[in-house]
């Protein structure tokens, strides 16, 4: 694990965990459909989206991946995509949400949301490695 592993994951998880709370906590505002304290669930939301993002962090690293999609901004959006994509089902068949029914619209703004939120954290990722550079890091990779 080097620095920029660690800088990318870290910043992509706040402002995925950013987006998240914007759009669940000030757009949509489910937020009071919680039934337990809010802190513990906003801590547990937040330890998620450590791992989401740790998750996409290691995904664009995989060196497969690299090889296939050598485009860094392409490979966050195709990443970011699938992730969102993945992570918006498992929440859908688990049902984990806010609410027992949505309406089509609703359903609809919540996956591209998720979409929205995995994609802006692969971007973040694929800045952090244009602005970070490592030499030795360039070269063990080659």
């Amino acid at each position: 694990m080097n620095i920029r592993f660690v800088i990318s994951w870290l910043i992509s998880a706040v402002i995925m965990y950013s987006a998240f709370y914007c759009w669940h906590g000030i757009l949509s505002n489910d937020f009071y459909k919680i039934q337990y304290p809010k802190g513990i669930f906003l801590i547990l939301a937040a330890l998620v989206y450590i791992v989401i993002s740790f998750v996409l962090a290691k995904l664009f690293d995989y060196k497969p991946i690299r090889k296939k999609i050598k485009n860094l901004f392409l490979r966050a959006l195709i990443l970011g995509s699938i992730l969102g994509f993945l992570l918006f089902s498992i929440s859908i068949v688990f049902g984990i949400g806010f609410s027992a029914s949505y309406s089509f619209q609703i359903f609809m703004a919540d996956a591209l949301w998720q979409l929205f939120e995995q994609i802006i954290g692969g971007l973040v990722i694929a800045l952090t490695h244009v602005f970070i550079f490592i030499p030795e890091f360039e070269e063990e990779r080659a």
